[in-house]
């Protein structure tokens, strides 16, 4: 009986000791994306200082397709040790989960925490008649031809928040999808009356376009454009439209790997305050929307959102 004992003790103490190792190999990070978009830029912002707090290196493993659906499959294929993460917009995957695109849900998910927040803005070209969001309900509900207004995906967030803003002012407007930053491009060549889009990743275009009012609860970072919320510029209760960049893994590893899954939390939240993230954060041009929130803050807005959804979504049909 001793022996056996000793036996059991042994192999307990040598998984604990296995764990408090981790990691003891690189982690392979799976961008659902092609190379130098949204998600590998604010990776590589947070990677600089992770890696050093992990003792290991973070491989970036690119994997395109079906609005982050083949980068979710590759992740669910993965043993659940901790050892291979995600990187995606949760309100992104919300509407992928919502509207039936994707097989994986949030029982399958455990988030590692957020690491920035991009929030949704209307946009204009620099060159349109319209200076404010005011003149530019006015001229929608006047117009006898419908304003085109270009979205990300057809069944992205800013499509949602688009229908949201044309179902809440009574503008005479059409939402047309594009295929990702096309949306962007296409407000930048006149191709259509406006955009909604991400604040950041439409700054690579503000030779050209400019925001005209944001869907938040509160004013966001003026820096680049000093604009309202629409709530204030409306006096309507909009509601609130970002997109969260946040680090998750398989749920099974909370238990599988607690350890690991530990770990993984808390030097993530360690490197989203460390110099050399703050200093690629700079370099990118990122540093005003780093906003690191706990796991628990990732699921509260997964909640938030869809209460949203529950509100809105007849829209989308």
């Amino acid at each position: 009986m001793k022996k056996y004992l000793a036996i059991v003790l042994m192999v307990v103490l040598a998984g604990t000791t296995a764990w408090a190792a981790f990691p003891e190999k690189p982690l392979t990070h799976i961008i659902p994306a092609s190379a130098g978009g949204g998600f590998d830029l604010s990776s590589r912002v947070v990677s600089v200082g992770w890696e050093k707090l992990l003792g290991q290196p973070v491989k970036f493993e690119y994997v395109p397709g079906a609005s982050g659906m083949i980068g979710f499959g590759k992740l669910m294929s993965k043993p659940a040790d901790g050892y291979t993460t995600i990187i995606t917009a949760i309100s992104m995957q919300a509407m992928n989960i919502n509207t039936g695109g994707s097989k994986v849900g949030w029982k399958d998910l455990a988030f590692i925490g957020n690491l920035i927040n991009d929030p949704d803005v209307l946009l204009v070209h620099k060159e349109s008649p319209w200076k404010t969001v005011q003149e530019f309900i006015e001229a929608g509900r006047k117009a006898q031809k419908p304003l085109t207004i270009s979205t990300s995906h057809p069944k992205a967030v800013t499509t949602f928040a688009a229908k949201i803003f044309v179902a809440l002012t009574g503008i005479n407007a059409k939402v047309v999808a594009f295929d990702g930053a096309k949306a962007r491009d296409a407000l930048a060549g006149k191709q259509v009356d406006a955009c909604v889009g991400p604040y950041f990743s439409s700054s690579s275009k503000k030779d050209f376009i400019k925001a005209l009012a944001s869907f938040t609860k509160t004013k966001v970072w003026s820096g680049l454009w000093d604009v309202p919320t629409l709530s204030e510029a409306t006096g309507k209760a909009f509601p609130s439209m970002v997109e969260p960049f946040a680090l998750m893994v398989r749920a099974e590893t909370v238990k599988a790997a607690p350890q690991a899954y530990k770990t993984l939390v808390s030097t993530f939240k360690a490197a989203t305050g460390a110099p050399e993230t703050k200093t690629m954060a700079d370099k990118q041009g990122m540093t005003p929307f780093l906003d690191y929130w706990t796991p628990e803050e990732c699921d509260a807005f997964v909640k938030e959102f869809q209460e949203v959804w529950d509100k809105y979504k007849s829209l989308m049909n």
